[in-house]
């Protein structure tokens, strides 16, 4: 991952307090699993971003919520998870993913954009 690509930038905009990533203990775990095997180590390997110090970064600036069961239906059970996250009050803004798995453009009234698209967002601010 370069440090100008979207999820870095993102990270960034976490770090200076321009947004706020919500997540809960789930998503955080799950997150850390994904940014730890091995088909996605090749994205780091030319950056000073690991991905231990990318989740430390996280962990420090997210706001950490309790879910709500979701019942929207998904096509990966193991996705659940992101679901229950829409549902936290107050909701998040966006549900940014690269995960085809979420096929809807919004689950419970919350768009599902890509990190570039975001990133494009963020700079229109």
């Amino acid at each position: 991952m370069s440090e100008t690509s979207p999820p870095a930038q993102i990270l960034n905009a976490v770090r200076v307090g321009q947004v706020v990533a919500v997540m809960s203990e789930a998503t955080f775990a799950e997150l850390e699993k994904v940014l730890h095997r091995p088909a996605l180590q090749r994205y780091f390997t030319h950056t000073t971003i690991t991905p231990t110090a990318f989740l430390a970064d996280l962990r420090i600036h997210a706001d950490l919520v309790i879910p709500v069961s979701s019942t929207a239906p998904i096509r990966d059970p193991r996705d659940r998870v992101f679901l229950d996250l829409l549902t936290a009050e107050p909701p998040p803004h966006y549900f940014v993913t690269g995960d085809q798995d979420f096929e809807a453009s919004h689950y419970s009234g919350v768009p599902v954009i890509s990190a570039a698209k975001f990133v494009r967002l963020l700079t229109r601010r």
